[in-house]
């Protein structure tokens, strides 16, 4: 796996592994993206400041779902003007495939490149994170070869896991179950507190997923109910909201790319040039919080001033990495 804390990392700064020095990142994603959201899952979701992430299977959109022998046959997929209204309340959207069928080599014109053409179309928003549905069998080498072509950024698997900060391949991310029960053959009951302690302990990142919290779980292997959502988000934010960044998948997955890429070399005392010459071109956010010593009272890029804040015995500041910046720090005189 590559470690994100490369050698560029140096001197008297580094990068933080979120955003303003946030110890660990949730997310939260909705399979399907089902209209009955707007029953519980939206507004509770309003209610604690947490945005959602829809994955949206393409050719339903606006249909009554009929998939198969499929738990959600009957509930019906959000329309355009629906996700659009959405992502205007902050929320993301990624791609589910097109049919919610097998993902590989013969089927990825249709399941993963115009699923993402169709859905950009709709949404008006770049579409770079593709949801493997039913099973990690979708989350095959052809298929995530295809998500690399297509220019996709993250691929999120059903591997009920935490995603580290030094874990090599963001086109296989883990997401943890938000369910009333595991599957068999290790039958499991609902727990709020599932892979948070390790989150805040290894500065880690929960994917949670489920489908469309009711008063009851519409499939209790697949889906958690509307008062077990509303105690998962208050389990996750019951050590302040201060110490965990609420992302949407696209805007984690670009921090984690903007971080890897980012160069820094010193030039010389408390100065430092910093580039990321090999971002992916799909990044979109490619702000990044550095950290220095309180010995350091402000910054200047690029002889500007920027302005940094104090964060317990560091100071932050903000980058925008979409050009080469340099960067000079200036020390607080000590006291005679």
């Amino acid at each position: 796996m590559e470690d994100e804390s490369n050698e560029n990392f140096q001197g008297n700064i580094s990068v933080c592994p979120w955003p303003d020095d946030k110890r660990w990142a949730y997310s939260i994603t909705f399979d399907e993206a089902l209209s009955d959201l707007h029953r519980f899952a939206v507004p509770i979701l309003e209610k604690h400041g947490v945005p959602g992430h829809l994955e949206v299977v393409v050719g339903q959109m606006g249909r009554v779902r009929q998939i198969g022998e499929s738990s959600y046959n009957g509930f019906k997929h959000m329309n355009t003007a629906e996700l659009r209204a959405m992502l205007a309340r902050g929320w993301g959207v990624g791609n589910h495939s097109w049919s919610h069928a097998t993902v590989n080599a013969e089927t990825a014109d249709v399941e993963l490149k115009k699923a993402k053409q169709t859905l950009e179309e709709a949404t008006g928003a770049p579409v770079t994170i593709y949801c493997a549905p039913g099973n990690n069998s979708n989350m095959n080498d052809e298929a995530l070869a295809a998500c690399r072509q297509f220019g996709y950024l993250g691929a999120m698997s059903l591997t009920d896991a935490l995603n580290r900060p030094g874990d090599g391949d963001l086109l296989w991310l883990n997401r943890t179950f938000l369910h009333d029960q595991g599957y068999a053959p290790f039958f499991s009951e609902f727990d709020p507190f599932r892979n948070l302690a390790h989150a805040r302990r290894e500065h880690g990142w929960v994917i949670d997923y489920c489908h469309c919290p009711l008063e009851k779980p519409i499939h209790r292997n697949k889906d958690c109910s509307a008062a077990q959502l509303r105690e998962r988000l208050e389990t996750v934010l019951a050590g302040g909201s201060g110490e965990v960044w609420l992302a949407r998948v696209e805007d984690a997955v670009d921090y984690r790319y903007t971080r890897r890429a980012v160069k820094i070399k010193a030039h010389e005392r408390d100065g430092y040039d910093l580039s990321a010459p090999d971002l992916h071109p799909a990044v979109r956010r490619r702000t990044l919080t550095l950290t220095a010593p309180r010995d350091f009272k402000a910054a200047e890029v690029d002889g500007h001033p920027c302005p940094m804040r104090p964060h317990g015995d560091r100071m932050l500041l903000d980058m925008d990495l979409s050009s080469p910046h340099r960067l000079r720090l200036v020390r607080r005189k000590k006291s005679s």
